[in-house]
């Protein structure tokens, strides 16, 4: 048995049968080759590919050093250019110049403190109710249009309205409204027009939106809520 060969046979139409008879051994030693022919392809196929992503990543790197060296090399440049405005000038005159600075911010008003709980809250004392409100913008001028709606059913609502401008940094300007636009007397329902114009000092691109307070017959406010103009706008 340790003598058994394979036998391979080739035949062909054309000429008769050749007959080779192979070894175990070599037959195994070319199956072993096949093997390690295939992992080292594939060995190398993963090495390329691992260069390749290595060397894709080093060029990035290189790239943002490159950025950052001109980066450097430009505030370095700014430095020198400071340093040599610098020197030209008087160290006294300097220290005159960082005093009025000092000064001038230091007396510079401060912004006037926004409180936008005050602007945003909403008051609502289940009296009246505000329906359908719309606003229009005509050159300087603005429409606002509401429905007031009397939530107490078994008795008249008297009160008056009030309409402020609200500006996106927050703060707010009372409109230039006629008051008897804005004044009622409802048992159920009215609708409520006015036409104000924008205040001196204030542009459209200002607007955020419009505050609306109605008040009751004592003053107090019974509902109030802001409207983004993005929301009313027609």
């Amino acid at each position: 048995m340790s003598n058994s060969k394979y036998s391979v046979l080739f035949m062909r139409d054309d000429r008769d049968v050749t007959r080779y008879r192979v070894s175990p051994f070599w037959l195994k030693m070319f199956v072993f080759m096949q093997v390690f022919l295939f992992l080292c392809a594939a060995g190398g196929i993963y090495m390329g590919v691992r260069g390749f992503k290595v060397n894709n990543d080093l060029r990035g790197e290189n790239k943002q050093l490159e950025q950052r060296l001109v980066g450097a090399e430009v505030r370095l440049e700014r430095l020198g250019n400071m340093e040599k405005i610098l020197q030209s000038y008087d160290p006294a005159e300097l220290q005159s110049l960082l005093a009025a600075a000092t000064n001038e911010a230091e007396n510079e008003p401060e912004a006037p403190e926004v409180d936008l709980n005050k602007v945003f809250t909403r008051v609502d004392t289940q009296q009246v109710g505000v329906e359908n409100i719309q606003a229009k913008i005509a050159g300087q001028k603005i429409s606002v249009s509401f429905e007031l709606n009397n939530l107490q059913t078994s008795t008249s609502v008297v009160g008056q309205g009030d309409i402020a401008l609200v500006k996106k940094d927050g703060s707010t300007q009372d409109a230039n409204v006629k008051k008897s636009d804005l004044s009622f007397q409802i048992q159920r329902f009215k609708r409520i027009q006015t036409v104000f114009v924008l205040p001196d000092g204030v542009d459209r691109k200002e607007l955020f939106g419009l505050r609306l307070e109605i008040k009751g017959k004592d003053g107090g406010v019974i509902f109030a809520e802001t409207y983004p103009l993005y929301h009313i706008l027609s």
